[in-house]
């Protein structure tokens, strides 16, 4: 779950023609503390990675959503190859929200990795790492991770990490959690969309993949991807599964140690 840390989580993509390629830098951006110029420079640079991962989003809109979002604080982290070229990014964004008639705190990010480099590094680990962060600094504070995610990859991976993920299968939704989550989506304009579950709302950003990669999950046999895709199946036009993770202590302890088990694993494998 920490940033620079590599996780591989069964199951893996398909091979690449050669070999998965590894991140040796990172780069972490304060957006609110560049100039003009070095925010308009560093939003086309990104912007720019962001189309080579995926469609569907403008270049106002993805400036506006990722660089210029509303929240109260914002980071984001870009991952460099070994030339330092920029193979992918997390933007990490923490709201301050009056929920359910209670203050809360919701992370949110967007992340994405250029399909060679998809082996050997989740980049949504630097929004978790910020947010656990955040819940030892403020053990008190309701802190929850909001996605509408877009592809089944992700869904799998929190799965594998967090106790308490919603949704998920063979998994009820109570009616409280089920109303805070859909104000949370009011909250953030994240439209349903008609004739879809509820918890599929409209993002618009749509993963470049191969017919490989697509086949590949689309016949993948893992009861979460298959729910993901069942529950979703317009993902491939960007619409995204709306998801919720609480960052309660124990849902932290909970995936630190299945990542330290991960890690384990790993070591005694290889």
């Amino acid at each position: 779950m920490f940033a620079g840390v590599t996780m591989t989580i069964k199951p893996s993509y398909p091979p690449v023609a050669s070999a998965p390629r590894s991140i040796h830098h990172t780069l972490t951006v304060n957006p609110a503390r560049l100039s003009a110029q070095e925010k308009q420079r560093f939003s086309d640079n990104l912007y720019q990675l962001h189309c080579q991962i995926f469609d569907g989003v403008s270049r106002e809109s993805f400036q506006s959503y990722v660089v210029d979002s509303s929240a109260d604080y914002s980071r984001i982290r870009i991952y460099m190859n070994e030339s330092s070229d920029w193979v992918g990014y997390c933007a990490m964004h923490r709201f301050e929200k009056r929920i359910a008639q209670r203050n809360r705190v919701i992370i949110r990010a967007e992340a994405g990795i250029l399909r060679a480099y998809r082996e050997c590094n989740q980049t949504l680990c630097f929004a978790f790492v910020e947010g656990i962060k955040y819940r030892l600094l403020h053990p008190f504070t309701p802190l929850y991770y909001l996605g509408s995610f877009v592809h089944p990859c992700v869904l799998y991976m929190l799965s594998h990490y967090f106790g308490q993920c919603y949704p998920l299968p063979k998994q009820d939704i109570s009616p409280r959690r089920k109303a805070m989550m859909s104000e949370l989506a009011d909250a953030f304009g994240l439209e349903e969309v008609e004739g879809q579950s509820w918890l599929v709302r409209r993002v618009g950003w749509v993963t470049r993949q191969s017919e490989a990669d697509s086949h590949f999950w689309q016949d993948n046999p893992d009861i979460v991807v298959q729910f993901y895709i069942h529950t979703n199946p317009g993902y491939g036009q960007g619409n995204g599964l709306l998801t919720l993770v609480p960052l309660s202590f124990s849902n932290v302890f909970f995936s630190l140690v299945r990542f330290l088990k991960h890690k384990l694993l790993g070591h005694i494998a290889s």
